[in-house]
């Protein structure tokens, strides 16, 4: 109890000391300035020579504050920004000088990827509303990032992929970069004659200090970002056409497996498909698709996922879902793509109209995944049948400051059912101040025997449960899995999240809420915790360095939360205190603490009871973690974590010691080395229960901005104690295991719907040595499709 007590008394000082320490002026910032942009004729080739008539009548825009690392210090380098329009199409031109070229960071990249290189671009607020921008970006090699920055949801993300012309040069006196944006992928009110849109200009400048260098001045008093944006105004009567997208598509693979006599079984696939994107009206969007691939070409990220009682997350890659994804965020993570694997087709609504907007889609599936969660667990079950899902999502901008949102989402097959529905809101109370909430509804029914699934083999123990109807069958072994999905009826539940955020030049602080009980579901997102509720009190102050000096900024951070179930029983409560600073070659070192008193696992599985049926240990953790750009084109990152864990298979707590690192090097233009470690022990009672490691190696050359070639290694090394397994027969431990995926992929992109993939993976597996490691699956693909736009 003195600890726990000891732990609220820190975070609530810490809460009350920025309440009342705060400064309470704000520097005055400078007046929004406003600026027209150039209409001319004539065609225009993008280039980066700049060498068409048409640029000399261009509105010009210098860039000359730095509004990141420093606080809107004068420009140490000059850059100016061209904008002109033909009532089509966007065009941008940035000359940025640099005294010292040879010390451009670019390279060339795929899409997305430019991030650290020297970059100029745009962001766009087409509504002018500060709800959402778009941002375009291009490094001096002429590679693109697009994508779109929410202020309701405060996310940003780059999974948002346009169709867009750019190219860029490097020249003795530095770099030009030249965009053309077509209007067709913007929405905007083409009701209006003249467009007024919120514009920034940008340049990222990294050298010992990577520079933010904009056209506007950036308050750091005021947390909304979008709410500062220039306007540019021109665009008269501007049209956004036919704004119609037709992409078919090939897919072709073949793949073998080894069966039991240690020979391959072979399947082909082959099929076509078909992606429509058509603007029905200037505001309104529709996507659909036919029989789609809908499968990730690349391979994800590797993760270990061992000692882990909860299910894993993988971000969304297909172009269907992303498309306009931004209009289906709320509070909760409702709208999870992944979840749907295998649709025979797919259509989605997107649009804005003054104050409003609205996303629907709906998609069947030929397969049904979904997550079960838990307080202590999740996991996915499966269905054997299709099922369909849709999503309506709607949002009211009141005002400036107020947003408010109906959601619902639905997913169904023949035995199963699950529809949440909520509201949810957003309020800027002040420059400083916002308030969030989002309360959910959920009714569900599952097949009666979906639990069998998770049911594992008690033949020692038999199988019975005062509380369940008994099992179908024999052997059936109770865990939380089982009892959150044996259900002879339909259920229902709710969620409710809610909290405050202040946010100034100095000071960060927040208190949230949010709670999910036993009966609610969210099938169609990843809701991994329900039967849960938590309060988290947290803030941090911070610090800024004068130009010139080796570090930048500074931060001081410390949270306390506490969690329980449904009938109040302690799960969680920690303290975390973490301190980190930044400084020159875009470094940063990081510390933090961690004390928590956390439960371990159910001792009678048969019971969700968390009182009198679990352990409550301590666990005190610390984590040091830095990176750095030492050089040009080399990236390091490292991150060390010490201390306790709970052996969750063997309820009991053990001493982890987990190590990551990862080198990013650009060798040169074309080809970059990415190669990811992982190491992770464990152990416990004086004695190791398992070592894994995880080697992620990628090695990609850049033929040009259009195609690359790509070489994909994971290897899997785990390594287990059978000894030191409590409840488990040591001969039924595997004490080795190794794997390794291989993928080498072609791809050829004109733009994000018209490309070529050319690909090879397979796997091995292995018990005891890397040697015997032995191919057990191999596939070989082929995608092409084209987009035809008019």
């Amino acid at each position: 109890m003195f600890v726990v007590k000891k732990q609220f008394f820190l975070a609530s000082s810490l809460l009350l000391t920025s309440l009342v320490v705060a400064p309470l002026t704000v520097a005055s910032p400078k007046a929004k300035q406003h600026f027209d942009v150039a209409r001319i004729s004539g065609d225009i080739t993008i280039d980066a020579t700049l060498n068409e008539p048409q640029w000399k009548n261009a509105t010009e825009v210098e860039l000359d504050i730095v509004t990141r690392p420093y606080d809107n210090t004068p420009s140490p380098i000059k850059t100016k920004a061209l904008l002109m329009e033909d009532g089509e199409v966007f065009y941008l031109a940035f000359k940025a000088y640099d005294p010292n070229p040879e010390k451009i960071r670019a390279f060339l990249r795929d899409r997305d990827k430019s991030w650290g290189d020297d970059t100029v671009g745009i962001k766009i607020d087409t509504y002018n509303d500060q709800r959402s921008a778009y941002r375009f970006l291009v490094n001096p090699m002429g590679s693109q990032i697009d994508g779109i920055e929410n202020e309701v949801t405060q996310q940003e993300s780059d999974s948002w992929d346009g169709i867009w012309d750019s190219a860029g040069q490097i020249t003795d006196e530095g770099y030009i970069v030249e965009m053309a944006l077509p209007l067709r992928m913007l929405n905007f009110n083409e009701s209006k004659n003249i467009q007024d849109w919120g514009i920034e200009l940008m340049r990222f400048y990294p050298r010992e200090e990577n520079l933010r260098i904009s056209n506007i001045y950036m308050d750091r008093n005021n947390s909304c970002e979008l709410c500062q944006l220039h306007t540019a105004s021109g665009f008269e009567g501007a049209k956004q056409g036919d704004n119609l997208i037709i992409a078919p598509s090939l897919v072709t693979g073949k793949h073998q497996q080894r069966n039991e006599n240690d020979e391959w079984d072979s399947s082909s696939n082959t099929d076509a498909s078909l992606d429509l994107r058509w603007g029905i009206t200037p505001d309104i969007l529709l996507n659909a698709t036919i029989n789609p691939d809908f499968s990730t070409v690349e391979t994800d990220s590797a993760q270990l996922n061992i000692n882990n009682n909860f299910a894993l997350f993988f971000p969304e890659k297909r172009p269907f879902f992303l498309d306009n994804a931004d209009y289906f965020n709320s509070n909760y993570n409702l709208v999870y793509t992944r979840n749907i694997n295998a649709p025979n087709y797919g259509a989605k609504i997107t649009g804005r109209k003054d104050n409003h907007a609205l996303g629907v889609f709906v998609t069947d599936d030929d397969t049904t995944n979904i997550l079960i969660p838990g307080n202590r667990s999740s996991s996915v079950a499966s269905i054997d049948d299709k099922s369909q899902a849709a999503v309506l999502r709607y949002r009211y901008n009141y005002g400036s400051d107020t947003t408010l949102g109906y959601i619902s989402t639905m997913r169904a097959s023949e035995d199963y059912s699950n529809a949440v529905h909520g509201v949810d809101g957003r309020f800027r109370l002040s420059t400083y101040d916002t308030f969030k909430f989002q309360y959910l509804y959920s009714d569900t029914e599952y097949p009666e025997d979906m639990f069998k699934q998770f049911c594992g083999d008690s033949s020692d123990t038999g199988c019975t449960s005062p509380e369940q109807a008994e099992c179908e069958f024999a052997n059936c072994d109770y865990n939380e899995k089982v009892l959150r999905t044996l259900k002879d009826d339909a259920f229902s539940g709710n969620a409710f999240k809610a909290s405050y955020v202040h946010n100034d030049e100095h000071w960060h602080y927040k208190v949230t809420y949010d709670k999910q009980n036993k009966g609610f579901r969210g099938d169609l997102g990843f809701i991994s915790l329900i039967d849960h509720n938590k309060l988290v009190i947290g803030g941090h102050r911070k610090w800024y360095a004068e130009p010139g000096q080796w570090w930048t900024s500074a931060r001081l951070y410390s949270d306390w939360d506490i969690t329980h179930n449904d009938k109040g029983e302690l799960i969680e409560k920690e303290l975390d205190v973490n301190a980190s600073i930044n400084g020159i070659y875009s470094s940063y070192l990081s510390f933090s603490y961690s004390n928590r008193d956390l439960v371990g696992s159910r001792i009678d599985k048969s019971s969700l009871a968390i009182d009198g049926n679990t352990t409550l240990f301590n666990e005190e953790q610390y984590t040091l973690s830095g990176e750095i750009k030492p050089i040009l084109g080399l990236k390091l990152y490292a991150n060390l974590h010490y201390g306790d864990a709970i052996d969750y298979t063997n309820n009991r707590l053990g001493l982890k010691k987990q190590f990551n690192t990862t080198v990013n090097w650009n060798v040169n233009k074309h080809f970059e080395m990415r190669v990811k470690q992982v190491f992770q022990q464990l152990n416990a009672d004086q004695a190791n229960v398992f070592t894994a490691r995880l080697t992620d190696m990628r090695a990609t050359y850049q033929f040009d901005v259009r195609s690359f070639v790509r070489l994909t290694l994971v290897y899997n090394n785990t390594n287990r104690n059978p000894n030191n397994y409590l409840y488990i027969n040591p001969e039924d431990i595997k004490s080795h295991s190794k794997n390794l995926s291989t993928e080498l992929l072609y791809a050829y992109k004109i733009n994000p719907q018209t490309v070529f993939y050319l690909g090879y993976s397979d796997y091995h597996n292995a018990e005891q040595n890397f040697s015997d490691l032995k191919q057990n699956e191999r596939s070989m693909f082929m995608k092409f499709s084209y987009a035809w736009i008019k």
